[in-house]
């Protein structure tokens, strides 16, 4: 049987970023081994398993391990103790700070940590489990963007279904109007090569960022990490067709630090590449 300190071979990718960090694991090791879950907000396992031995605090526990489990960790401790197949699962962290900001935004009381359960099934939990392993692959600005829409409807759904107090947000109400619409078209018109954070586009109006992103798509169509994604889009035709800049630099202009990711949207978007569209 293996130490419970020491972790079974596994291929594991891992991002952070801004108060959240992402990480896609499969672990071959199967048998008998004790591996105490290290600190983190949550996992969600991917691959299915008919039988698994697993404990909180000592008690084990024998059961299937369905795809789309979850596991909320709290404050106990989770140790695994036998598997039969290999695992496959995304674990990600988010930041109590990050939590208690968002909180204070959405007119809850203080965030005092966020409950224990585990073997529980919430589609929610998954559908972002399985878009954030998606983004594991992606860097650079735009990236951050669609990632940062995603980690703020997490924490909230985390705060509304898990927190001890299962407090519900106050509703706050207000649409953005069309000078504050087009304010917020011209500041990111401005400033496409830079990174744009949806907290950075709230303090604009200001809202917080959780309604900001409501109000955003119910004013213009579409949340921000997609308006921003397609005035990109845009952008880098302009000065494809425009200018004799590289596809790097292009890239850069248009606030894609990774080339392979400027190339990939600009295909999904336009179902050619820039070189492509260029020619």
């Amino acid at each position: 049987m293996q130490d419970a300190n020491a972790l079974p071979e596994a291929t594991i990718v891992k991002s952070e970023w801004d108060g959240l960090t992402v990480e896609y694991g499969r672990l071959d090791a199967t048998g008998d081994f004790d591996f105490s879950i290290p600190k983190r907000t949550l996992s969600v396992i991917l691959a299915p398993h008919d039988r698994v031995t697993w404990s909180v605090d000592g008690t084990k526990q024998t059961t299937a391990l369905p795809a789309g489990t979850v596991l909320l960790y709290g404050d106990r401790e989770f140790v695994w103790h036998e598997r039969h197949k290999s695992s496959e699962y995304v674990n990600l962290d988010i930041e109590t700070t990050l939590l208690e900001q968002i909180a204070t935004e959405n007119g809850l009381s203080s965030v005092t940590g966020l409950e224990h359960r585990v073997m529980f099934q919430d589609a929610m939990l998954t559908n972002v489990a399985q878009l954030l392993r998606s983004e594991l692959s992606q860097t650079g600005i735009a990236s951050n963007l669609y990632v940062e829409s995603i980690r703020n409807l997490l924490a909230v759904h985390l705060l509304r279904n898990y927190a001890p107090q299962n407090a519900q947000p106050v509703v706050q109400t207000g649409a953005l109007d069309d000078l504050t619409v087009k304010r917020l078209k011209d500041y990111i018109e401005d400033n496409l090569a830079e990174e744009l954070s949806i907290a950075q586009l709230a303090a604009l109006v200001p809202m917080s960022q959780f309604h900001f992103a409501r109000a955003f798509k119910s004013a213009i169509g579409e949340p921000p990490h997609r308006y921003v994604l397609s005035r990109r889009i845009d952008r880098a035709k302009v000065l494809l067709s425009a200018t004799r800049l590289s596809i790097a630099e292009v890239a850069y202009q248009v606030g894609f630090s990774n080339q392979s990711h400027f190339i990939a949207q600009f295909r999904k978007a336009l179902g050619m590449t820039p070189k492509q569209f260029r020619d």
